[in-house]
Parts: C-alpha cells; sequence; structure tokens
C-alpha cells in the first residue's frame, strides 16, 4: 500500500513530468499561434474592404461622367460650328444631339 509521502513523490515526479515535456510543448504552441495572430493583424491591416472598393468605384464613376460632360460640350461645340458654316443640316444636328449618352431633348 502506498503511503502519503509515497503519494506526495509520486505527485512531485508527474508535476516534473509535465514541467519538463508537456510545459514546454504548450509554450510553443502559444509562440506559433503568436506568429499568426500577428500575421493576421498585418493581413487585416492591409485587406481591402468591401466600403473602400465601393467608395472608390463611386469616385470613378463621377470622374468618368465629368470628362465625359466635357467632351459632351465639345461635341456641341463642334456641331453648333458645323451647323454655322452650313455643313450639317438642322436635321443632322438635331439627330446627333439626341443621341446617348446625354441626349438634348429640345
Amino acid at each position: 500500500m502506498l503511503t502519503t509521502e509515497d503519494l506526495k513523490l509520486i505527485g512531485q515526479e508527474l508535476g516534473k513530468v509535465v514541467e519538463d515535456n508537456i510545459t514546454p510543448q504548450f509554450e510553443s504552441i502559444n509562440k506559433q499561434f503568436e506568429g499568426v495572430n500577428k500575421r493576421l493583424d498585418k493581413i487585416e491591416a492591409t485587406m481591402v474592404t468591401k466600403e473602400y472598393l465601393d467608395e472608390k468605384q463611386a469616385d470613378l464613376r463621377g470622374d468618368i461622367v465629368v470628362l465625359m460632360r466635357k467632351e459632351d460640350t465639345k461635341l456641341k461645340a463642334l456641331i453648333q460650328t458645323l451647323k454655322v458654316r452650313n455643313l450639317i443640316t438642322e436635321e443632322d444636328a438635331h439627330r446627333i444631339l439626341t443621341m446617348e449618352p446625354f441626349p438634348q431633348l429640345a
């Protein structure tokens, strides 16, 4: 039969086994998780969000519309010049000005 002293010694030996073998494994795993967490934090910090993409897409769309409006103004000026010089008819000018993307309805 085991005495109280024997049980204490067994407990001490088990503690040493855990401390020498299992604890270092847990420490190693914790270091690996810390490394993974750091990498995830870096990825998350540099990751593009849907909101960011939506905002940039809207900005780009606005820029394109502005450029197209400028080109439309140039087209209107060209048509007016051609009409003044009698190089196109009023009907041709009207047909061109009623085309997309910015049709004139008048």
